[in-house]
């Protein structure tokens, strides 16, 4: 097997190899109707909220594409990308998928991507190819039964996840180019579940459709994080559960997504400025502390809203330089302790919010 922090830091001095794919290519199921387990979806306009026919709304009249062989049920696209210019990328990357695994098509797409410089580059191709090993452990903190819909699954990590555990797993996120390289994983492990272009704001299903929503990591990247967070309880069932990890505005470690420590103390309008000084352009998703969580969540309506530090899988770290081997796992030592694991929701990395709609199960 290829090194992965080998393959991550190469990419800053090749192009990306295209190579076989490691099994038969199987396409993922594009059909609107049914899951993987052929059960009905209920499917629902994300604009009027009327029920969807196809690939149509009748109360609206509005048409949903498919692009790169994926259901598209987009108002709007995200803050990186226009719609036209996301779906002719997600076209690209689909070109290539049939000739390539999923590390292939991760280095193909950040080839298409230059304004990511190499640094950050092997950060995200290392968090790409270690995903199914997070995803693995909100896995273990979801039901066995019932029909789960992760909430920007991105290159599907725990949706492969969940799909070797047996759960009636969906699929979402805003970019359709994800779901692309999201499909990959799935086929190269001989796995396949419904992935659908949506925005977490505006989900493209009727109330009550699901026993758990997750998301990983989604909030900070929204405009208006309360908005989705009442629009994933109300897809959820009574009795439903929402499980959510995010990192922690105020941690004492580097921001994940532009490496700047302690940028979450900073006041909010002041972040653009500090990162385009110390980093050129890169935008800084506007982090969550614990308490901003809990709040998003008790305006939703939901109920027993509990916010704590989760912890962080060995697996998950085993790809991580020794330095940061040695703080998961005083960190995971410290959660334990009820003195620490108070300071730990405050101040630790991430967080992880759990909560319930309102109703019998």
């Amino acid at each position: 097997m290829i090194d992965q922090r080998a393959r991550a830091g190469a990419i800053t001095d090749r192009p990306p190899v295209i190579r076989p794919s490691i099994v038969p290519r199987r396409r993922t199921p594009g059909d609107r109707a049914s899951d993987s387990a052929g059960t009905a979806i209920g499917w629902a306009c994300p604009a009027c909220r009327a029920p969807l026919a196809v690939d149509s709304c009748a109360g609206c009249g509005r048409h949903y594409p498919a692009v790169a062989g994926l259901p598209d049920f987009r108002l709007r696209s995200d803050r990186y990308l226009d719609l036209p210019a996301e779906r002719a990328k997600a076209g690209r990357l689909a070109a290539l998928a049939p000739s390539t695994d999923l590390a292939g098509l991760a280095e193909a797409y950040y080839a298409m991507t230059p304004d990511v410089e190499g640094r950050r580059r092997g950060f995200y191709l290392l968090h790409i190819l270690d995903a199914e090993a997070r995803g693995s452990a909100l896995v273990g903190l979801l039901s066995t039964s019932g029909r789960v819909l992760e909430v920007g699954c991105g290159t599907g990590g725990l949706i492969a996840a969940a799909a070797r555990a047996g759960l009636d797993v969906v699929g979402s996120d805003i970019a359709s180019r994800w779901l692309v390289v999201a499909r990959r994983r799935l086929d190269d492990l001989g796995l396949s579940a419904p992935l659908v272009a949506a925005s977490a704001e505006r989900l493209p299903f009727a109330d009550a459709s699901f026993d758990a929503v997750v998301a990983d990591s989604v909030l900070e990247h929204l405009d208006d994080p309360g908005a989705a967070v009442t629009e994933w309880a109300r897809v959820l069932k009574p009795g439903g559960t929402l499980l959510a990890w995010s990192p922690n505005r105020y941690a004492l470690t580097v921001d994940p997504h532009v490496r700047l420590w302690a940028l979450g103390w900073l006041p909010r309008r002041l972040m653009p400025g500090y990162v385009r000084w110390r980093r050129g352009g890169a935008w800084p998703p506007p982090c969550l502390s614990a308490g901003e969580a809990r709040r998003l969540a008790l305006a939703a309506g939901l109920e027993s809203v509990r916010v704590e530090p989760p912890a962080i899988p060995e697996a998950w770290s085993r790809a991580r330089p020794a330095w940061q081997r040695h703080a998961i796992g005083a960190y995971n030592a410290a959660r334990r302790m009820a003195g620490t694991r108070a300071l730990l929701r405050s101040f630790g990395p991430l967080w992880q919010l759990r909560a319930t709609r309102e109703g019998a199960a």
